[in-house]
């Protein structure tokens, strides 16, 4: 994966006409092209897992989905001159039922073109003159690279790992169930237009502790990682489910009216009492639910909040349901 140090280092060298500033600078887009190849090609494969079993790879989809979005935003930061190609495959997937990805072909000129780069970053970077594309010197070099270096070197390529550290700094998945994490949340929190509707639905696992203690960690992991699955199957395609922390989730719906977010509500309640517990009996969920037309201050952060204390609430009601910010009384934070 792509580091952010090294990503802001780029950016800052830009300014630096020197020969140590271009190497940078051509280690930086090399950098981001490995890492964007690795994204392409995993949701190459998440697309095609998708059109024969939806639920098996929709979590995973969407986190790549959103890591791609970012780093199209770096390219464009660098002044990369992408493809169309590497742009729709790059951009945010629409929501369109099957038919959402763009064909395989589209995809593997994507990695071609990724390929190009990471043989070869200065060809796509802006010249000093301002040209749009690349010399072609530079395009007869990166096409004789690809030639020598085949499919071997893409295979090579997709196989770059960072450290153990650098993947824990830059990741945005959860490690246990695949779903995004806290750091994803708080990013789409902060990038999110406060003019857009959302609602946001805050869930917690009855009873977890009590889960642990009686079939120990192992259990009550496999049993998280089913609850994920479970959200990740009952949301609307748009909906992006987080694991807040511990046994809590949460669901974001964006431009979700309040009967849209309560038909998610139940259906996720509903199907949490299907998932049966080594000792025979039904695990059970508490929710909590709020929207931003609910509260004072339309802004996604509180909304998360409020939908939270209603989650409070359920849970202190007797856990087991629903409790909708509008229903009840909110101490204030």
């Amino acid at each position: 994966m792509f580091r952010t140090a090294l990503i802001a280092t780029a950016l800052a060298v830009v300014a630096t006409p020197s020969t140590v500033a271009a190497g940078a600078e051509d280690d930086a887009v090399r950098e981001l092209a490995d890492a964007a190849a690795e994204l392409v090609a995993e949701e190459q494969t998440l697309v095609a897992t998708a059109a024969t079993d939806p639920t098996a790879s929709t979590a995973r989809l969407r986190v790549v989905d959103g890591t791609g979005s970012m780093v199209l935003e770096q390219f464009d930061e660098l002044g990369v001159q992408l493809t169309a190609a590497s742009r729709a495959v790059l951009s945010p997937l629409p929501a369109q039922g099957q038919g959402f990805a763009p064909p395989s072909q589209v995809y593997d000129a994507a990695l071609d073109d990724l390929m190009r780069i990471s043989a070869t970053p200065a060809a796509a970077l802006p010249t000093e003159s301002g040209s749009n594309g690349p010399a072609l010197g530079l395009l007869a070099v990166a096409a004789m690279s690809l030639l020598v270096l085949g499919a071997a070197a893409l295979a090579n390529s997709l196989r770059r790992r960072e450290s153990d550290d650098e993947l824990a700094a830059m990741a945005w998945s959860d490690g246990l169930t695949g779903l995004a994490n806290r750091r994803r949340l708080d990013h789409d929190i902060a990038s999110h237009d406060i003019d857009d509707p959302v609602a946001v639905i805050m869930v917690d696992v009855d009873n977890f502790k009590s889960v642990n203690d009686r079939f120990g960690h192992q259990e009550g992991d496999e049993i998280l990682r089913r609850v994920a699955s479970m959200l990740s199957a009952h949301v609307r395609y748009d909906d992006v489910v987080y694991r807040y922390g511990g046994e809590e989730f949460c669901i974001m719906l964006p431009g979700a009216t309040e009967d849209d977010a309560r038909g998610v509500a139940d259906r996720v309640l509903e199907a949490a009492r299907t998932i049966v517990l080594p000792d025979q009996t039904n695990l059970t969920i508490s929710v909590g639910v709020a929207r931003t037309d609910d509260v004072e201050v339309t802004d996604v952060a509180t909304t998360v909040e409020t939908a939270d204390k209603a989650l409070i609430a359920a849970k202190t009601a007797g856990r087991d349901r629903i409790v909708d910010a509008t229903t009840i009384e909110l101490s204030p934070a």
